[in-house]
């Protein structure tokens, strides 16, 4: 998943491949004959080098940083959203006592922003020398062709996520569905085992949702099934996954301690759901069954075997309830 906030070094998505990054600055740096071609991305604090020529004379290299904080040329260019060509730092006198010019090596500058795909600065994409220099309106051109290719890159790997969430997301509710369910618990299974950790499953279903559809509409029932999925969304970890696997069927999937810690956690849903179901009058006579089932890191059993085993549990939940609302 691309995140704006992440550093791209330690998290790069799958879809990117910053060897054409690297064919891109190291080709800046032989057209412009310049001491460094590099891409800097910024984050709250620092500015990161993703990517840096690889000619002999550079003195930048891949993850290099610096604080956000001191008067730097990238600094500039994120601030103004603008250009930023230095001839001769050396004789500009806003930029001579510039740390990357004072106690650097920096003599020369030429930068534009680049921008992620929602519109905000991604970072820079520069040419730096250790000399003056004066690039001509042709070159400063081909720094745009530059910055636009890198764009485009940040806008594919966008798109990219952006089809793969509705792949894997359910529309009514913004839940995974069954196949996100299979991609994510499939691979919360292997974290379970790798992190030596138990592994829990809460199978959900919403009671009397049938007599809601039938008296009030299939658009009450809708908000049955999407005041279900908020409470899961508001009460569950971070971590753990939620899906809707149809109808009004729901699963979470967490990594927990023990199986009262994930009984305790499948009451709280039940309490929460009653909770904004009685705020409704529509709802009011709807609640849920749940079925829970967990196993520890060593168990031979499959992931579609502990999803059955919870879906076996939430059925007896769920006559038990019928059995004691007939006793009554």
């Amino acid at each position: 998943m691309l995140n704006e906030n992440d550093c791209l070094l330690g998290n790069k998505p799958t879809q990117l491949d910053l060897s054409k990054w690297q064919q891109t600055v190291d080709l800046i740096s032989e057209i412009y004959n310049s001491a460094c071609g590099t891409i800097v991305q910024m984050r709250e604090d620092d500015f990161n080098v993703v990517v840096a020529s690889k000619n002999e004379d550079n003195f930048l290299k891949e993850g290099d940083n610096w604080p956000r904080s001191i008067q730097s040329f990238c600094r500039t260019i994120i601030e103004t959203k603008q250009e930023l060509y230095i001839h001769d730092a050396l004789d500009n006198p806003d930029w001579v006592n510039a740390p990357a010019v004072k106690s650097g090596h920096v003599q020369s500058y030429c930068g534009l922003p680049i921008y992620w795909p929602s519109g905000k600065v991604f970072g820079t994409i520069c040419v730096i020398d250790t000399k003056p220099t004066e690039y001509n309106a042709t070159l400063q051109t081909l720094l745009t062709q530059f910055c636009l290719l890198i764009t485009a890159d940040l806008k594919m790997i966008s798109d990219f996520n952006k089809i793969k969430d509705l792949a894997i997301t359910d529309e009514l509710t913004g839940v995974s569905n069954r196949r996100g369910l299979k991609t994510l618990g499939e691979q919360k299974f292997k974290d379970a085992r790798r992190y030596q950790h138990a592994i829990g499953v809460v199978y959900l279903d919403i009671d009397n949702l049938k007599y809601v559809n039938d008296n009030f509409g299939h658009h009450a029932g809708d908000r049955c099934i999407v005041t279900l999925a908020k409470v899961l969304q508001d009460n569950c970890r971070e971590s753990d996954i939620i899906a809707r696997l149809g109808g009004d069927e729901f699963i979470i999937i967490s990594l927990i301690g023990s199986r009262r810690e994930l009984m305790l956690m499948a009451n709280r849903m039940e309490d929460k759901y009653k909770e904004a179901a009685n705020a409704n009058v529509q709802l009011n006579n709807t609640s849920i069954s749940f079925g829970a089932s967990i196993v520890d890191c060593y168990s031979p059993l499959s992931f579609e075997t502990l999803l059955s085993e919870a879906d076996q549990n939430m059925y007896r939940h769920k006559q038990m309830k019928k059995a004691k609302k007939q006793t009554e």
